[in-house]
């Protein structure tokens, strides 16, 4: 994430703009976010959890999308790192908005703005099961599954740790998602889970 721009718009009207411009932008109930390029780690992390769960779901209903997809959400559109839909797709669509599964990869710039802002939109939508933060200095993961009218908060780290979706029945190793990065596993956090997250 980068800039934001001081020119408002309404949803329509950025969907529009958007469609002319050469660069990635995020749109925040009025307010224009441009986004700017990750790192060597971030990218390789996003393809890793994109690569599994595209094999994982091969055959099945579900789709699975990454960085220039958009979901809409709160009034606002997003450009998550990787998400899944199971929600019928015409090929020529643009937007999305029924994702079952998000997945960002935090950064210094956006560890707030996803843990907040995005955290916030994304659990207005019905179709969202589970959103999922993965780290990309440390190798840890942070899951939030929706449970009835509150969500549950799980930590997962340690090169044994798995992230399970039980949405999707997938369960992906920390080994995998951080496959051929630097990333480091010494730190360990042992796995708890509280309720409203």
């Amino acid at each position: 994430m980068a800039l934001r721009k001081h020119r408002r718009m309404t949803l329509d009207e950025f969907l529009v703009w958007e469609d002319r411009q050469d660069s990635r932008h995020e749109f925040l109930q009025g307010e224009i976010v441009a986004m700017v390029g990750g790192t060597v780690a971030h990218n390789q992390i996003a393809g890793n959890v994109y690569s599994a769960l595209r094999a994982d779901l091969r055959g099945s209903p579900c789709r699975v999308f990454q960085e220039t997809m958009r979901i809409r959400a709160d009034e606002s559109v997003f450009y998550p790192d990787v998400f899944v839909t199971c929600a019928a797709l015409d090929d020529r669509d643009r937007l999305a908005t029924e994702p079952t599964v998000i997945v960002e990869v935090l950064s210094d710039s956006t560890s707030s703005y996803d843990h907040t802002t995005k955290s916030a939109a994304y659990r207005t939508l019905p179709s969202l099961t589970q959103y999922v933060l993965v780290h990309q200095r440390v190798a840890v993961v942070e899951s939030f599954r929706r449970a009835g009218d509150g969500w549950t908060h799980e930590l997962i780290s340690g090169r044994e740790g798995v992230l399970s979706i039980p949405a999707l029945e997938v369960r992906l190793p920390l080994a995998a998602i951080y496959e051929d990065t630097r990333v480091s596993f010494d730190l360990i956090i042992h796995v708890g889970e509280n309720d409203d997250a």
